[in-house]
């Protein structure tokens, strides 16, 4: 049988995908086989390819099948189920040799597409910053833009074994992310005494809960080991962080906003994603092309932004944002979408 890659190359999903990217994509769980009536186990937001045999997608309470593929031997295209419904099973109709694609995975390589370009056009040492950011909590849910919005605002802070970076019961300042070192953090008992709870190494952040409810630091962090910090003070993180983690919609909100016209769909993909499968009157701006068009949207209205599972989403209603409009993410993106959905693949 062809190689994977290739067959995988000649859809337009993937056409313009590096080779290693798509083997990251295939490489877990790996092409697996089965006979008539095994079922395909997949999650909704997974893309199951099939490459050789038959499948067919119904309902668990057995209703009709909402679709069948199948591909003969010599087939030089595979078939791709890029969408799978609430409630929906994927069983084989003969034997057959398929692919489960992780969902997840597969827009972090989309993602990546439009990464790769802001990471480049960064400064030395913002791009190193980011690289610690990637790695430490709550920056993991942040898009890539406003991830390097933080690593921009961010002080470089170098410290020895022994100093106290925060202490107990002062008022809280700064947000902090260890790029180097180690820490332990002590609480005072009731009679005073400090208890280590916790230790820190690197990418492990600390100082948001002060500044988050306006109290005393409820514990002191030491170094037990010279390193490097990254800390933000209390009006960037009010701005770019203890706002931003909260813009997301759930998919009930963001339905009835949309039925009750308050609000318009924008979906963020590229555009082979779009033409398979959408939310019903969603708007088609990719992500590159955000910053341009958002000068022709309306700012008296509300904007919901969508994508495969929300990572590309958070960046373009940032971005979208940064333009002045009342933007948010859909949580989860379409792949948690339990509405009617519509598109060549359904």
């Amino acid at each position: 049988m062809e190689p994977v890659t290739s067959k995988l190359k000649r859809a337009r999903l993937f056409a313009h995908l590096p080779d290693d990217a798509i083997a990251s994509l295939i490489e877990r769980p790996g092409v697996a086989r089965g006979q008539a009536g095994d079922i395909v186990k997949a999650r909704r937001g997974d893309l199951v390819v099939l490459l050789e045999g038959g499948l067919a997608m119904g309902s668990n309470d057995g209703g009709q099948h909402a679709a069948a593929f199948s591909v003969e031997d010599d087939a030089p295209d595979p078939a791709i189920l890029y969408t799978i419904p609430a409630a929906a099973r994927v069983q084989l109709s003969r034997p057959s040799v398929y692919l489960v694609i992780d969902g997840q995975r597969l827009d972090d390589v989309l993602s990546g597409r439009h990464e790769t370009k802001s990471l480049a056009a960064l400064e030395d040492s913002v791009r190193e910053r980011v690289a610690s950011l990637i790695k430490a909590e709550p920056f993991k849910q942040l898009s890539f833009e406003h991830l390097c919005r933080c690593a921009e605002a961010m002080q470089p802070e170098d410290v020895g074994a022994g100093d106290e970076v925060i202490v107990q019961g002062d008022t809280g300042d700064f947000f902090y992310v260890m790029e180097s070192g180690a820490a332990e953090v002590l609480r005072a008992d009731p009679g005073g005494v400090p208890m280590r709870v916790a230790t820190l190494g690197p990418g492990a952040s600390f100082g948001e809960e002060a500044l988050l409810k306006g109290e005393p630091r409820n514990a002191t962090v030491r170094m037990t080991k010279a390193g490097r910090l990254l800390r933000i003070g209390k009006a960037d993180f009010d701005r770019l962080l203890k706002a931003e983690l909260l813009r997301e919609i759930a998919p009930e909100e963001a339905q009835r906003n949309v039925q009750q016209n308050k609000a318009s769909l924008i979906d963020c993909r590229f555009e082979e994603e779009w033409e398979l499968w959408r939310l019903k009157n969603a708007r088609l701006i990719p992500l590159e092309e955000i910053r341009e068009r958002a000068r022709g949207l309306d700012k008296s209205r509300q904007y919901i932004v969508y994508c495969r599972t929300g990572r590309r989403s958070r960046a373009a209603a940032f971005l979208l944002r940064q333009a002045g409009l009342d933007a948010h993410s859909l949580k989860g993106g379409i792949a948690a979408w339990p509405y009617e959905l519509e598109g060549a693949a359904l």
